[in-house]
C-alpha cells in the first residue's frame, strides 16, 4: 500500500521553492489586491488630491471661495475721463496695483501672464496681458474698460462693476504698465464717456452675497407655493386637477419653479409629460383633448394669478 496518495499533501510546497514559476499565481493575486486597495485609497482621497495639485481647480470648492461679498449702493461721482485716462497720476497707477493684487492676481498672475494659482483650471486660460492675440474685446483702453463694466461671462471674467470708476481706470493703467498697449486718445475717451455716462456719475446697486441671495430665493419660492396652495384648498372647482394629479403637491410645486410656462402651452405640455410621476401628474394627461389641455392650463395659470 506503499502507493496509496491519500495522504500525500495537496500543496508541495518544497516544488513551489524547487520551481519559482509556481509563484506567477500568487504574484498576481497579490498584485490585484495591491491595485484594488490603490484605487480604493483614490476613490476615497479624490477631493484631497484634486484640491492640492495646482493643475485642477475643485469647481466646488472653487465656488465657495469666490462668493461676493456684501455692499451697500453708493453714489459715485462722475470723473474727468481725459485726466484719468491720459495722464495718470502715479497715485492712481499705485491705487490700481493694489485693486489688481487684491482682485486680479489669483487667475492672471502676479506680472500678468494669465499663470495666476486659480487659473489652472479654467478654460480658456485667463488672459496675458503680455500678449497681443486673442483678445475677446480687444486690448485699447475702452475694450478693457468694458471687460471690467460688463465682464466676459463665456470666459468666466467676473464684471468689477461694483468698483468706482476712478479705480477701474486705476487697474487698466496699471496692466497698461506691463507692456505696450495702444495709445489712448480724446476720440476714444469721449466715446467711451458717451457708452457709459462716467463724467455723470452713477449710483451702485446693493450687492448681498450668493448664500443669502439663494436663500432668498428659496424662501420665495417657498412662500409662492404656500400662496398658490391656500387659494387651491379655497376653489370650488378643481375636478380637472384631481382627476389628472397623483399628487397635488408635487404638481405644484413643480409649476413653482418657473413662469414661463403660464403663456406658452407648449411649454406647460412639455413640464408636465417630461416625468408624470415626479411631477405629480398621473396618466389620464396623455389622453387630453385639446380643450381640455387648456381647461387644465387655465386652471393652473389661474391659481398662479396672485403673482
Amino acid at each position: 500500500m506503499s502507493d496509496n496518495k491519500k495522504y500525500q499533501p495537496e500543496v508541495d510546497f518544497k516544488q513551489i521553492f524547487s520551481t519559482p514559476s509556481r509563484w506567477m499565481g500568487l504574484v498576481y493575486l497579490v498584485v490585484l489586491i495591491s491595485i484594488i486597495i490603490a484605487g480604493k485609497y483614490y476613490v476615497q482621497h479624490q477631493d484631497y488630491i484634486s484640491d492640492n495639485d495646482p493643475k485642477f481647480i475643485n469647481s466646488i470648492n472653487l465656488e465657495r471661495q469666490t462668493d461676493v461679498s456684501e455692499q451697500k449702493g453708493q453714489l459715485q461721482e462722475g470723473v474727468d475721463v481725459n485726466t484719468l485716462g491720459m495722464n495718470p497720476s502715479a497715485d492712481l497707477i499705485s491705487t490700481g496695483k493694489e485693486l489688481f493684487q487684491v482682485n486680479c492676481v489669483s487667475c492672471h498672475g502676479e506680472n500678468g501672464k494669465g499663470d495666476g494659482p486659480a487659473g489652472g483650471g479654467l478654460n480658456p486660460a485667463p488672459r496675458n496681458f503680455h500678449s497681443e492675440d486673442g483678445w475677446t474685446n480687444g486690448r485699447t483702453f475702452s475694450d478693457m474698460y468694458k471687460t471690467l463694466e460688463e465682464g466676459i461671462v463665456e470666459n468666466g471674467m467676473n464684471s468689477y462693476n461694483q468698483l468706482s470708476v476712478k479705480e477701474r481706470f486705476g487697474i487698466i493703467q496699471y496692466i497698461r504698465t506691463m507692456t505696450e498697449f495702444p495709445e489712448v486718445d480724446e476720440e476714444e475717451l469721449s466715446n467711451l464717456d458717451l457708452t457709459y455716462s462716467l463724467a455723470d456719475g452713477r449710483t451702485t446697486n446693493n450687492q448681498i452675497s450668493l448664500e443669502k441671495a439663494t436663500k432668498l430665493v428659496a424662501n420665495e419660492k417657498t412662500n409662492n407655493f404656500k400662496t398658490v396652495k391656500t387659494k387651491f384648498d379655497q376653489m370650488n372647482d378643481v375636478s380637472i386637477l384631481k382627476d389628472n394629479t397623483s399628487d397635488i403637491n408635487r404638481a405644484l410645486y413643480a409649476l413653482n419653479n418657473t413662469n414661463d410656462w403660464k403663456t406658452d402651452m407648449n411649454r406647460f405640455k412639455k413640464i408636465i409629460l417630461s416625468d408624470l410621476p415626479q411631477n405629480g401628474f398621473n396618466a389620464n394627461v396623455v389622453n387630453l383633448t385639446n380643450e381640455e389641455w387648456i381647461q387644465l392650463h387655465s386652471k393652473l395659470a389661474g391659481l398662479y394669478s396672485v403673482n
